[in-house]
């Protein structure tokens, strides 16, 4: 079921209008019968295996909560057990096993790591035990982010299925305007900036380094447009029907460090890293040491996540060095006293942050590649070629063999100041706020050149989101 499509448009309506038309005791089956709904529209072969993780991490939660000592651990230990076997039946054991793999069950990784953070804050008795089933169900199920997240804690989203939502026009436009923007996001930028990095990593002997590095530039936008498009699109509806989820990207291009950069990259991934593996294994008082250990384990856990390659592994290895080799210099700096002079202070931050861009955009090619092997040879490719570049026409020579043309590559730059314009908007607050005191003028002339620019520029063979398959 497309986002981008009349069928979705049609089933949210529907949703829209039942969920509001009808009591507050009957809404909660709204959500679930849609939540359910949803899911067979992807991958209906696995909803009983859904079923039967919701039924047995209900029933967990509610014995680690009345049971106490070893029982309680136990208890834990399934429910752990049963969601994280589930993901390595699919999304591991195939690859070490050279089995060949099935389709992946909608949003695996997502519900599961929803459902755990549950149960483990049961067990730290942080969340009481939820005791409506069909709650906890539209917990897991929850359609809006079922997908591809943002993960959200119980503390903040099983509260809000109880709360009394009256349908507010507010909400309607606010939550219409991101989902707007998450189309656009998607349907505009990634799988356009992906019609340029495709065509280049699929054909790699026939393009220069320049080329490559274009494509390895355009890569990141690709990826943070895709992912934050969806995150967008799943926080509007949600707050169409009164829910309120969790901020997933926050311009992380704009980081000038790795600590900063995993503050605003897929935030509710990295804080259920931070709280449920970082934070364990570190233990109460650390030394350095520990703590970077406990980094690198992190992040090679986070390129892990993303399943069972060798690229994955060494992205969250190259990952987890820049983020060490950071605090010891950091640590370093700050015991030596030294400080810049403050007429530096922009500049370097400047600098600092395209050096962490840089950094992660090489990340990315492990990330992008389909194998560990495609993935040096990207790296290879990077440095041919060069001398190319002070001759254009021979540059130009190479693009038709890949389907390209100089315009192609104009457009896709152009795409990425759009993004890059309205980050630096953002940076100076929220926006749609500021777009609401504009003249009526200024406001609607935005929405139809949105609509317009969105149903003449989406890209018409449209690609599934990228982390669909994880």
């Amino acid at each position: 079921m497309s986002f981008y499509s009349v069928t979705f448009a049609v089933f949210f309506t529907a949703v829209v209008v039942l969920y509001f038309l009808l009591p507050q005791a009957r809404r909660i089956l709204v959500l679930l019968a849609a939540s359910v709904l949803f899911y067979l529209s992807f991958t209906p072969q696995y909803i009983f295996v859904v079923f039967a993780l919701i039924l047995l991490d209900y029933c967990a939660g509610i014995f680690i909560e009345k049971a106490s000592g070893r029982s309680r651990k136990a208890w834990l230990a399934l429910s752990l057990s049963a969601n994280l076997g589930l993901m390595a039946a699919f999304k591991y054991i195939p690859a070490v096993l050279g089995i060949p793999a099935g389709p992946m069950p909608l949003g695996l990784s997502f519900h599961t790591f929803q459902a755990m953070a549950y149960t483990i804050e049961v067990y730290r008795g942080r969340q009481p035990s939820e005791r409506s089933l069909s709650v906890f169900a539209v917990y897991v199920l929850f359609f809006p982010q079922l997908a591809a997240g943002p993960i959200e804690r119980p503390q903040n989203l099983m509260p809000q299925f109880r709360e009394v939502h009256v349908f507010s026009s507010a909400n309607a436009v606010a939550g219409l305007q991101l989902v707007a923007w998450g189309l656009y996001e998607k349907y505009v930028v990634a799988d356009r900036l992906g019609n340029v990095v495709n065509p280049v990593y699929a054909r790699l002997d026939m393009c220069s380094g320049p080329l490559v590095a274009f494509a390895a530039l355009c890569f990141p936008f690709q990826i943070l447009c895709d992912f934050s498009g969806y995150s967008d699109i799943a926080i509007g509806t949600a707050q169409i029907l009164g829910f309120r989820l969790s901020q997933n990207f926050n311009r992380p291009f704009h980081a000038d460090s790795m600590a900063e950069y995993w503050k605003r990259w897929h935030i509710s991934l990295s804080l259920w890293m931070r709280d449920y593996v970082f934070f364990p294994l570190c233990g109460r008082r650390p030394g350095m040491v520990r703590i970077c250990a406990s980094i690198m384990t992190t992040l090679l856990a986070n390129g892990l996540w993303h399943g069972a390659q060798w690229n994955y592994l060494a992205s969250g290895l190259l990952h987890g060095s820049y983020r060490v080799t950071e605090l010891i210099c950091g640590r370093a700096i700050s015991r030596s006293g030294w400080a810049l002079h403050s007429f530096w202070v922009r500049p370097v931050r400047v600098a600092r942050t395209i050096l962490v861009f840089l950094l992660m955009a090489f990340a990315f090619i492990f990330f992008r590649g389909e194998s560990l092997a495609h993935s040096f040879h990207i790296i290879r490719r990077l440095f041919t070629g060069w001398g190319s570049i002070m001759n254009p026409s021979a540059l130009a020579q190479q693009l038709p063999a890949i389907g390209f043309s100089p315009t192609f590559l104009v457009r896709a730059l152009l795409i990425i100041c759009t993004v890059e314009t309205v980050q630096f908007l953002q940076a100076r607050g929220p926006l749609r706020p500021r777009i609401a005191l504009a003249p009526a003028w200024v406001r609607w002339g935005l929405y139809y050149a949105g609509v317009i620019a969105l149903l003449t520029l989406a890209n018409h063979n449209q690609a599934p989101f990228i982390y669909f398959q994880f």
